[in-house]
C-alpha cells in the first residue's frame, strides 16, 4: 500500500472509532498517524525495514504492529475487525460535506441503506421522501443540505484533488477583493491550511470582521459560485465553478483573534495548545479562553490569545505540532532554545537557480528570457546578485571534449555579455555562473571534470529514476556529493513533482550529514509545482546543521517572483536568516559558494 493509501485507511479507522464512542485520544493518535504518514517522505514500508515506524508522529505501539502487517501480508486483522463493525455503505457518506461519521452511521442504520454501491442514489430517494428531515438531529435545512451535496458528489467536486498554494491563493484573493468591496466588512483572513502556507490546499477557508453578519453572509452567497452547500448564522458554504469548495466565517470584532487562531490550525497544533491550557486549568474554544469559573475572556487579537497563555506568538507556518508550544513558552522564559525569529522576503539577496535562453543543446528545457533580461529582473526585486544555472549539455549527443568546449565559449559568452550590461545600465549587481548537472542513475555526474573550470560552482539534480530502492538512491546522491569540489547545491532534492510524482526515498539523516561534513547546501525550490526540499526535511536538516538556498529554478521572469513560496518552505522548517545562505551579502556568498569560507 502507499502512504496515501495507508493514510486514507486510518482516518477510516477513526471514523469507525468515532462511531463506536472510543476514548477521543485513540481517536486523536489515529488522525495525527494519517497525518504524518500523508506527508511522510519516505515509504512506511522502508520504515518498517528501517525499524523506524514508531518515530512517525502518533504512530505507538498499537498502530505501528498494524502496519507491520500491513507491510509483510498487505492488510492489518486488526484494521480489518475494527472496519467490519460499520456498514460499508458509511464510508461513501464520509466524503459529504457536513456528514461526520455519527451522522452518516445514523442516516445508514435508519434508513437501512445497504448497498455501498447506490448509497449516494438511495440517499436522494429517501430524501426526496423527506425522510432525512424526519430523522432527529437533522431537519429540513440538513436535508437540503445533504441533497445538494449528493449532486455535487456526481459532477465530481467532493473527491476533488488538493491543489497547489499559488492557485488556492488566486482563489482566495479573489473572493477577498470581492468581499472588501463591501462597507460592512472589516478584517479579512484566510484561515486553515492556506494561512499555514501548506504546499497543496483543499477547501479554501476565509474570516471576516463585521458588525453586519447576515448582510455579509448574503453578500458572499452572491458571489458567483457552482452550488451553495450551506448558510447559516456564522458561516456559508460555496462551491465555485472551478469545482472549489470556499468557507466564509463571520465574527464580532472582540472575539477575531481567539477565532483566527482556532480556525487557522492545524488540528494537532490546537490539540498540543489545548493540552497545555488544561495543565493551568483553561479551556480554548473558537471564542477565546475560559477559566476554571466558567468566564471566557473575548481576544480580538491573536498574538494577545497566545501572551494570555503564557506563551510568545506562534507565527502560523509553525503550527504543526513539532514542538513550536513547548519553544514558545522558552521564548517568554528568556531561554536562548525558544522560537525561532524566522527568515524574512527582505532579507533574500540573490536567487541561484535561473535558467536563461543560452542553448546548450541540453536535453532539458531551456529558459524563455535572455541574461540581460534576468539581470534587468534581478535589479528589480533588489537582489544583490543572481545565479545562472543552465541545464548540461546532453551527454546522449556530445562527447565530453564537445562538452568541455560548449562550458568554455558558454564562459566566454556571459562575461561579454555582463560587461556589455553593466555598461549600459551602470548597474551593481552581480551574477555567478552556475551549472544545474544532472545526476546520472550511478551518482556519476553529466559534466566532464574538464568542464568544471568553466563554472563557479555546480548545482547537482536528479531528474530521472525516481523509484530506486532506498540505499541505492542513498549511494546516488553520495556518490554525487564527492565527484567533484564544486558541487555546491543539492537541487530539489527529493525530485518530487506535487500531486503528480513522489520524490527519491534515499535515507535523509544520511544525506544530511554528509551535506554538514562538506558544507553542501540544500536546496528550497521555490517551484510551485516541487517546493522542494518539502518543509519536514528542513526541519530536520536544520537539526543537523545543514544550511540551505532558496532559489525559484526559474524558467521564465514571472517564475522569478515566486521566491515567496519557497520563503514559505523554510519557515515552515523553522529556519532563520542564518540558515539561508543567499540571505548574505555578495562577498559572503561568493566566499561560501568558492569553499574559501564558512557562513
Amino acid at each position: 500500500m502507499t502512504n496515501l493509501e495507508i493514510a486514507s485507511l486510518l482516518r477510516t479507522i477513526s471514523a469507525c472509532l468515532v462511531i463506536q464512542s472510543e476514548n477521543r485520544f485513540k481517536i486523536i493518535a489515529y488522525e495525527k498517524a494519517a497525518e504524518s504518514i500523508q506527508h511522510l517522505t519516505e515509504s512506511v514500508e522502508d520504515r518498517w525495514k528501517n525499524g523506524t515506524l514508531k518515530d512517525i508522529p502518533g504512530v505507538g505501539t498499537a498502530i505501528a504492529s498494524s502496519l507491520v502487517e500491513i507491510c509483510e501480508k498487505g492488510y492489518s486483522d486488526h484494521f480489518n475487525a475494527i472496519l467490519s463493525t460499520v456498514p460499508k455503505s458509511v464510508f461513501p457518506l464520509l466524503e459529504v460535506p457536513g456528514l461526520g461519521p455519527k451522522r452518516a452511521f445514523i442516516l445508514v442504520t435508519r434508513l437501512k441503506l445497504a448497498n455501498d454501491k447506490t448509497v449516494f442514489e438511495d440517499l436522494k430517494r429517501a430524501g426526496e421522501r423527506h425522510e432525512i428531515a424526519s430523522l432527529e438531529g437533522f431537519g429540513e435545512t440538513s436535508e437540503k443540505a445533504i441533497l445538494d451535496s449528493i449532486e455535487l458528489a456526481k459532477k465530481g467536486f467532493i473527491k476533488e484533488e488538493r491543489i497547489l498554494l499559488p492557485d488556492a491563493e488566486a482563489i482566495a484573493d479573489e473572493v477577498i477583493t470581492y468581499l472588501k468591496t463591501h462597507a460592512e466588512i472589516g478584517r479579512v483572513d484566510t484561515l486553515g491550511s492556506l494561512r499555514r502556507k501548506n504546499p497543496t490546499i483543499g477547501d479554501i477557508d476565509i474570516a471576516v470582521t463585521t458588525d453586519e453578519p447576515q448582510k455579509t453572509l448574503e453578500a458572499f452567497v452572491s458571489y458567483p459560485h457552482e452550488r451553495r452547500i450551506d448558510k447559516g448564522e456564522k458561516g456559508a458554504t460555496l462551491v465555485l465553478h472551478s469545482g472549489r469548495q470556499v468557507d466564509l466565517r463571520v465574527c464580532e470584532k472582540d472575539s477575531y483573534g481567539a477565532m483566527l487562531q482556532y480556525f487557522t490550525g492545524s488540528k494537532q497544533h490546537n490539540i498540543a495548545l489545548r493540552e497545555y491550557a488544561i495543565k493551568k486549568h483553561l479551556s480554548l474554544n473558537e471564542y477565546g479562553i475560559k477559566n476554571a469559573k466558567g468566564n471566557v475572556k473575548k481576544f480580538s487579537d491573536e498574538k494577545k490569545f497566545y501572551e494570555a497563555l503564557g506563551l510568545s506568538y506562534v507565527p502560523p507556518e509553525l503550527r504543526e505540532n513539532r514542538g513550536e508550544v513547548e519553544s514558545s513558552l522558552r521564548t517568554t522564559q528568556g531561554k536562548p532554545d525558544g522560537l525561532p525569529v524566522l527568515v524574512e522576503s527582505t532579507q533574500i539577496l540573490g536567487d541561484l537557480h535561473i535558467h536563461t535562453s543560452y542553448d546548450l543543446s541540453s536535453s532539458h528545457d531551456l529558459g524563455s528570457a535572455t541574461f540581460e533580461e534576468h539581470l534587468k529582473k534581478g535589479v528589480s526585486l533588489g537582489y544583490e546578485y543572481i545565479g545562472i544555472a543552465d541545464h548540461n549539455p546532453s551527454v546522449s549527443i556530445h562527447t565530453p571534449s564537445e562538452i568541455t568546449a560548449i562550458m568554455k565559449k558558454r564562459k566566454e559568452w556571459y562575461e561579454i555579455e555582463y560587461q556589455k550590461f553593466v555598461k549600459k545600465t551602470k548597474s551593481k549587481i552581480c551574477y555567478f555562473l552556475l551549472c544545474e548537472v544532472d545526476i546520472l542513475v550511478d551518482g556519476s555526474l553529466a559534466l566532464p571534470d574538464e568542464a568544471f573550470e568553466y563554472i563557479d560552482a555546480a548545482i547537482v539534480s536528479i531528474h530521472s529514476s525516481f523509484t530506486q530502492e532506498s540505499k541505492t538512491a542513498t549511494d546516488r546522491v553520495l556518490r554525487a556529493f564527492s565527484e567533484h569540489p564544486k558541487v555546491r547545491i543539492f537541487g530539489h532534492p527529493t525530485g518530487r513533482l506535487l500531486t503528480k510524482r513522489e520524490g527519491i526515498q534515499p535515507v535523509w539523516q544520511t544525506i544530511f550529514s554528509l551535506c554538514k561534513e562538506k558544507n553542501i547546501a540544500l536546496e528550497i525550490n521555490a517551484s510551485p509545482e516541487r517546493l522542494d526540499l518539502p518543509d519536514d526535511l528542513v526541519f530536520e536538516a536544520r537539526k543537523k546543521g545543514v544550511k540551505f538556498v532558496i532559489n525559484t529554478d526559474s524558467h521564465d521572469l514571472i517564475r522569478m517572483e515566486m521566491m515567496k513560496y519557497g520563503l514559505a518552505v523554510a519557515r515552515r522548517g523553522w529556519c532563520t536568516k542564518h540558515d539561508i545562505l543567499n540571505s548574505h551579502k555578495y562577498p559572503e556568498f561568493a566566499a561560501w559558494l568558492s569553499g574559501k569560507e564558512d557562513i
